[in-house]
């Protein structure tokens, strides 16, 4: 068996993940194994298009550079100045070796579903 570790992921794709690994009657860890699979045969098979589409943080058009990194900041500062109790969980959650399993037994008072 691999080594085990937490990733965390939007509630729409738990879902979805969860989904698939009951129809196919595999663990969501196998599921995830598959698409990561599925992506490297992609990119593999097109090396430039995957690469240069996936990686690249600054696009040119013909008008200007745009900023993706920069753009994607300050749509996550809008957010938790409408939402700061999500800022202060996700800051908890980007401090480091805090895992979102411990996190959920110390913080949510509604436990796991």
């Amino acid at each position: 068996m691999g080594t085990k570790t937490t990733v965390a992921v939007d509630q729409e794709l738990r879902k979805k993940i969860k989904k698939i690994s009951a129809l196919l009657d595999i663990t969501q860890s196998a599921v995830i194994a598959r698409a990561v699979a599925n992506l490297e045969k992609e990119i593999v098979a097109n090396p430039k298009k995957g690469l240069n589409q996936s990686t690249s943080l600054k696009k040119k058009t013909k008008e200007k550079t745009i900023d993706v990194s920069k753009i994607l900041k300050d749509a996550t500062q809008k957010i938790w100045d409408i939402d700061p109790e999500r800022e202060e969980i996700q800051k908890i959650l980007q401090k480091g070796p805090y895992s979102i399993d411990d996190f959920l037994m110390d913080e949510w008072t509604t436990g796991l579903e």
